[in-house]
């Protein structure tokens, strides 16, 4: 059976740890109170000298021992041992914080351990409950902006569905009018007006269902002017509050609504509002509505938890102390807020609700899909095969290092063209594998810790890369790896065309290239697009939002310079022909090769200094969107 504190630790939520009741610490009080409770515990005289020498004697011993436990627990469940107080106090705020405070009815021969056991246990009532009403009242609030932004969103797609409905009658307007049109640069053609006056009203529109639902402009309608196309002078402008995390929903959104009001793409004749635009803030507030969802989940995890830890450590010291004092204290946990607030639970059934209705037709089963994605589990087969293409890599690179050692290669006397050619193409494999034995290693250790790596990388947990999955594309990629260059030695040395067999290590570079950009859903398609995706974002830096995982993967190409350049030597040897003219100098002695070798290895450090010059300027001119970019923590 699994201890409750092992099993604690394994469920409570890294985040939220330092809010936890500290079980650990109100066990070490509880041991302290077993142990003050051995040493002052002495046995009792033996007042009757006479005692042993008769045969009735055991029976009277044990009749003495029934009655005294009859009495102690008649008295002990006569007489309440501990009251449990709560104390309302203003904190400023409009809610009441409440604070429990536990008296000692009964003395106990133990009297301070028990204090302060309980003194203890107090502190952690009143921890848990204060964090549960922060995060209660930061979900509700949450969950009441996105219902207005959900409004906003509805609102602009019945706009748009009632603005299809209706004839686009300005067209057949502007062709009635466009043969007698005059080139004038002070005359507007009916046409012209009517498009304006059109988008005018279409704008009015947006605007009115925006300022509906709470969105505030700075720039009002009165205080538009107009150009003589019609347009509004000043830019409207949206305002946002002061920066919450709460608040990072609405200052998202309405940078959308503000470039929905301020720059109409029209689609076609009479569109107004750009179907595309609609779609993006629908991702939006559906991955927010998501979000939402899994956070209340926690924050429900956290308050049962919670509970469970108190019944737990409030039985040890029952059965320690031989008192009944968990029975009181339980019933003051059990009307504290954490446990009977209701409002987490309601608050996700809507959700669960609205998710359902407006973005999943209705469909329950399509929605929890979303709301609660099932983690898949981990495979035996994928360790089968790691211990597999393990041992294979091991007594292949075994069987190379013989065939080398007997070939001669690496002796000063042979030629060194396979030590300056060859083998740097193939120690290019043997870099990127050690790269992804470093980066399970890490997966390893990060989830031994309990770090939440999907959540800092924004992973998806359904396709996320595992600690054994790395394993196993890195002994897969060796594997393969070592066995190309056994049949490189053994061509070479059957007296095969050096030509043909040279190429051996570019025909395994096209087949790792071909598999990692394949189409199919075959070998982790999923990761492999997220690299390719990943290393797009920092080669186009400036063009491309800096998230968290593209910073992670810029600051680990600085450290490899090396794999780079010997990228550089491959791309050479191939493009250049090298391994039909066995001419191994072409690469090095040339001007352009050395010249762009200089640039290699400067571009990583430039693709790294222009994500941090990014994020600095998103920290300067918009401080609440670091929320989402994580710049702050980064800068």
């Amino acid at each position: 059976m699994v201890k409750f504190s092992k099993e604690l630790e394994a469920q409570l939520i890294p985040e939220w740890k330092d809010a936890f009741v500290n079980y650990w610490q109100l066990k070490k009080h509880v041991k302290k109170i077993k142990l003050s409770r051995n040493t002052r515990q002495v046995p009792p005289p033996d007042l009757n000298p006479d005692f042993g020498r008769s045969i009735c004697d055991p029976i009277r011993f044990i009749a003495m021992k029934v009655l005294s436990t009859k009495l102690f627990l008649s008295s002990n469940n006569n007489t309440e041992i501990i009251q449990v107080r709560s104390k309302s106090m203003e904190d400023g705020s409009d809610d009441e914080q409440v604070l429990y405070q536990t008296e000692l009815v009964q003395l106990f021969s133990e009297e301070d351990e028990v204090r302060v056991f309980f003194a203890s246990l107090d502190v952690e009532l009143n921890k848990v409950n204060q964090f549960y009403k922060i995060k209660e009242s930061e979900f509700l609030e949450r969950g009441e902006i996105l219902n207005k932004q959900l409004q906003i969103l509805l609102d602009l797609k019945q706009i748009l569905s009632d603005r299809r409905r209706k004839p686009t009658a300005a067209g057949t307007l502007s062709r009635s009018w466009s043969s007698s049109r005059r080139n004038s640069d002070f005359s507007e053609s009916p046409a012209e007006l009517n498009d304006n006056s059109t988008e005018i009203s279409q704008t009015d529109e947006v605007i009115a269902a925006l300022e509906k639902n709470g969105v505030n402009f700075i720039n009002s309608a009165a205080s538009r002017g107009k150009t003589k196309k019609g347009k509004p002078k000043m830019a409207m402008r949206i305002d946002i509050p002061a920066t919450t995390a709460t608040r990072t929903i609405t200052a998202v959104t309405s940078m959308l609504w503000e470039d929905l009001v301020n720059n109409p793409m029209k689609e076609g004749p009479g569109d107004f509002i750009n179907r595309k635009k609609i779609q993006c803030a629908e991702k939006m507030i559906r991955s927010a509505f998501v979000e939402l969802f899994r956070g209340l989940g926690l924050l429900k995890t956290y308050s049962s938890l919670n509970m469970v830890a108190f019944t737990k450590i409030l039985k040890k010291f029952d059965k320690v102390s031989n008192q009944q004092a968990s029975a009181s204290y339980l019933k003051a946990v059990k009307r504290s807020h954490f446990i009977s607030s209701d409002k987490v639970v309601r608050l996700m059934d809507e959700v669960e609700s609205m998710f359902t209705k407006h973005f999943a037709n209705n469909d329950r089963k399509k929605a929890m899909k979303f709301l609660r994605p099932q983690q898949q589990k981990d495979s035996h087969m994928v360790t089968f095969f790691v211990g597999l293409f393990t041992g294979c890599f091991v007594s292949l690179f075994s069987v190379y290092l013989i065939l080398a050692h007997l070939s001669g290669i690496f002796s000063p006397s042979t030629e060194t063209a396979y030590l300056e050619t060859v083998y740097p193409v193939f120690s290019v494999f043997a870099l990127i594998s050690l790269h992804l034995f470093l980066y399970g290693c890490n997966l390893f250790m990060w989830k031994s810790t309990r770090i939440n790596y999907n959540f800092i990388f924004e992973f998806a947990p359904s396709t996320a890369l595992k600690y054994r999955d790395a394993f196993l594309i890195c002994t897969t990629f060796m594997t393969s790896v070592v066995g190309a260059m056994i049949i490189h030695l053994l061509l070479r040395a059957g007296g095969f065309s050096p030509t043909r067999v040279d190429t051996i290590p570019g025909i395994l570079l096209l087949i790792f290239i071909a598999l990692l950009v394949c189409p199919f859903d075959i070998f982790y398609r999923p990761t492999r697009f997220c690299f390719l995706r990943i290393i797009r974002n920092i080669i186009c830096s400036p063009f491309y939002k800096v998230l968290m995982v593209d910073f992670f993967m810029a600051d680990q190409l600085t450290s490899q310079i090396p794999l780079l350049r010997h990228l550089e030597s491959t791309a050479c040897y191939f493009l250049a022909g090298s391994f039909k003219t066995h001419e191994y100098a072409t690469c090095k002695n040339g001007k352009l090769y050395r010249q762009f070798a200089y640039v290699i290895s400067f571009l990583p450090y430039y693709w790294r200094a222009t994500q941090i010059t990014q994020l600095l300027a998103a920290f300067v001119m918009f401080p609440w969107s670091c929320t989402i970019t994580m710049c702050k923590k980064m800068v």
